[in-house]
């Protein structure tokens, strides 16, 4: 058996992880599942392992600040991270294998396989044939967009499934294949309509689309289809705003903004901005209706909220409607009293 480790700060992929290996390389171990690159430290140092699946990007100390707390690295590594621009620095530190988000199953299992056969440190060999295919693997991955492109205008998509969590603890299994399921139905409609997606989260993703239209068109596609046995309750949020990249990160207030839309949405439901509703409202075949503005945290101005109205997608009842919005400040029982007229009892 291959005794090993996950160090990842987010749980849906430490999950996800952990299926996959269960179900493809049952001849490794998963001995503890660390949260933070803190708690990674402390269990290497007490269970030894053979290998460590460790995720870059954390906060506080990420993945590469881990393996510089040992002189010599006593363990084979394997990157597991949405980020193709760390492949060189990766290399550096010995990693086995460097496996983006969402894991293919069968790199997994090459990544495996690899552990089994090599007991010792890389060769400098093994280091240029890994670069190799590192870098052929970020050139085929890398986003579509050009550097004369890092900032511009662009429709914003969100996605989360409802009550992922509570999936992940009922039954595994399925789960990972839901996830599956609306993985291939989301790409397939965001390239039908020339958008790109960004960022994949497991139970969730950022799409980006060049038309507000093809957003929608792609949102309301995607819905229909995950309507279907089993469903899959998916809630998205879309805006447009300006965009820009940095270390391989989609940043703006747009993105901040699409994000907050999608978190006041429920299972089976498309909302957008004002800004949206106002590129679709001359298309027939959308039909959309608003839901009237909500202040969202970190937002400045009170924003207007449109869903989309299609048949077969769920227009959110606002009453019921919760999300990343501002605690609404309740008057003292005292002043409430006082302007009422009436007495305190």
């Amino acid at each position: 058996m291959i005794k090993a480790i996950i160090v990842d700060d987010e749980v849906h992929c430490i999950d996800t992880l952990s299926i996959l290996l269960a179900d493809y390389c049952p001849e490794v171990e998963v001995m503890e599942k660390c949260m933070s690159a803190k708690k990674g430290l402390e269990a290497i140092g007490h269970l030894k392992p053979d290998l460590v699946f460790l995720d870059i990007e954390m906060p506080i100390m990420n993945g590469f600040e881990l393996l510089e707390q040992f002189k010599q690295i006593p363990f084979a590594v394997v990157f597991t991270t949405s980020y193709d621009q760390y492949a060189i620095k990766a290399i550096r530190f010995s990693a086995l294998d460097y496996l983006l988000k969402p894991i293919d199953p069968k790199e997994l299992i090459a990544a495996v396989h690899k552990v089994q056969l090599q007991k010792k440190p890389p060769t400098e060999e093994q280091f240029r044939l890994l670069m190799e295919h590192l870098q052929g693997k970020s050139s085929q991955l890398a986003p579509k967009i050009s550097l004369s492109q890092e900032r511009r205008l662009a429709a914003i998509l969100f996605t989360d499934i409802v009550g992922y969590t509570s999936m992940m603890q009922e039954n595994e299994t399925k789960t990972l294949t839901i996830i599956k399921r609306y993985t291939t139905v989301l790409k397939q409609s965001v390239t039908d309509h020339s958008g790109e997606v960004l960022n994949d989260y497991g139970d969730g993703s950022l799409c980006i689309f060049a038309s507000a239209s093809e957003a929608v068109q792609s949102a309301l596609e995607v819905q229909e289809q995950l309507q279907k046995d089993p469903s899959i309750p998916l809630r998205i949020g879309i805006h447009i705003g300006e965009i820009f990249f940095e270390d391989g990160k989609i940043l703006g207030d747009g993105v901040n903004l699409a994000s907050r839309i999608q978190s006041i949405a429920v299972g089976n439901s498309i909302l957008f901005s004002e800004e949206i509703q106002d590129k679709i409202k001359n298309i027939p075949k959308f039909r959309s209706v608003s839901l009237g503005s909500f202040e969202f945290k970190n937002v400045e101005k009170p924003i207007v909220v449109f869903a989309l109205a299609n048949e077969g997608l769920t227009v959110p009842d606002r009453s019921a409607m919760a999300g990343k919005l501002k605690r609404k400040k309740t008057m003292p029982k005292w002043m409430q009293v006082f302007f009422s007229g009436q007495k305190e009892t």
